[in-house]
């Protein structure tokens, strides 16, 4: 534990700790969380009539495409009541949710912040294995940046094989892994935060984050584009970076938030180790510009923390995020230089 993390050590999953637990009081953010409130009438996990607590279980908190034993490449989980919604879909989710002893057929969403494969490599296994085990109904819903809908389109065309392969004797027809999803493209440009999905447990809003940097006319420039996400709920909020350097719009996203949970990279680090297997192919320059303007130092997290004026900020997506790490206080120094509220280091399977 590091001098800027609390002491109290999220829940990990257990016999005994998965239930949802009530929550005493509703967190009310202003006007505009006591509206929410009368928009999200829910049971509470006992029966009664108030608000469903919201959970958030991190799945996999490195950051990069690296393949570690220790932490899986970034997904997180929103959980309220049953009912569970995937915040990106990276490589090892799967084994993930089963390590968090989340069922995938109680998956209602999944939102992709962008589309760098350490954040969508899983999302067609995801799918897959969905359809495979429960025929998939209702719909999953897969919300993310351009391209999402194309995405899905060609993920499912890709397992057509899959689909041709018989697991049943007999005439029941079971549809196609097309049918069971539901994909849809944010607006490209959100400049201010927008509602891009709404039930009756939770609101979900976007806005534009600052990951990348385009080559004037090019493809990516049309194309890509990269969000942060907000989760209300009458019980508390929750507030996602994304991979981003600094922005006042996932700032305005996050004011008031319970929670921001936000990458963070130790770019010390990454630059010395880049440049230390540095080759004549490969454009190590540019990577190591893309890290330094595009993600958030420790001190860059204090800021919009503070910023923000969140009640607490939890890291993930660390970078490097190396297995065997024993000194986490790299990825908190300079946070309370800011931010005077509590910071922790999320771990792999991890509740909050």
């Amino acid at each position: 534990m590091t001098d800027r993390m609390t002491t109290d050590a999220p829940r990990r999953p257990s016999a005994a700790g998965r239930s949802t637990v009530r929550r005493s009081s509703w967190t009310l953010i202003g006007a505009a969380m006591i509206a929410l409130s009368t928009l999200l009438p829910s049971a509470s996990a006992d029966g009664g009539t108030g608000p469903k607590r919201m959970e958030l279980v991190t799945l996999g908190t490195g950051g990069g495409p690296s393949v570690r034993l220790e932490r899986a490449q970034t997904s997180s989980a929103i959980v309220i009541g049953e009912d569970i919604y995937l915040i990106d879909s990276a490589d090892g989710v799967l084994r993930q949710l089963a390590g968090a002893d989340l069922p995938i057929e109680r998956i209602k969403a999944v939102f992709i912040t962008h589309h760098h494969f350490d954040h969508n490599g899983d999302l067609g296994p995801l799918l897959v294995q969905r359809w495979l085990f429960h025929f998939a109904r209702p719909q999953i819903r897969v919300i993310g940046p351009p391209m999402t809908r194309e995405m899905v389109t060609h993920l499912a065309k890709a397992f057509r094989a899959t689909e041709l392969a018989p697991i049943i004797i007999g005439t029941t027809r079971i549809p196609g892994i097309a049918e069971t999803v539901e994909a849809t493209d944010i607006p490209g440009d959100l400049e201010t935060p927008a509602v891009i999905y709404q039930d009756a447990n939770v609101r979900v809003s976007a806005v534009l984050n600052n990951h990348y940097h385009f080559l004037p006319g090019s493809a990516a420039a049309a194309a890509a584009r990269s969000y942060a996400f907000r989760f209300d709920t009458p019980d508390r909020s929750i507030t996602f970076t994304g991979d981003t350097g600094p922005s006042e719009r996932v700032a305005r996203l996050a004011r008031g938030s319970d929670v921001l949970v936000s990458e963070v990279i130790d770019m010390d680090r990454m630059e010395r180790l880049l440049r230390a297997h540095d080759r004549p192919d490969f454009p190590m320059e540019e990577l190591i510009e893309h890290l330094r303007k595009d993600h958030l130092t420790p001190p860059q997290v204090g800021e919009l923390a503070a910023s923000a004026g969140v009640k607490e900020v939890i890291l993930h997506h660390l970078v490097p995020g190396f297995d065997g790490e024993t000194d986490l206080s790299v990825y908190t120094k300079g946070i309370d230089r800011h931010f005077k509220g509590p910071v922790r280091v999320a771990r792999d399977l991890d509740r909050f």
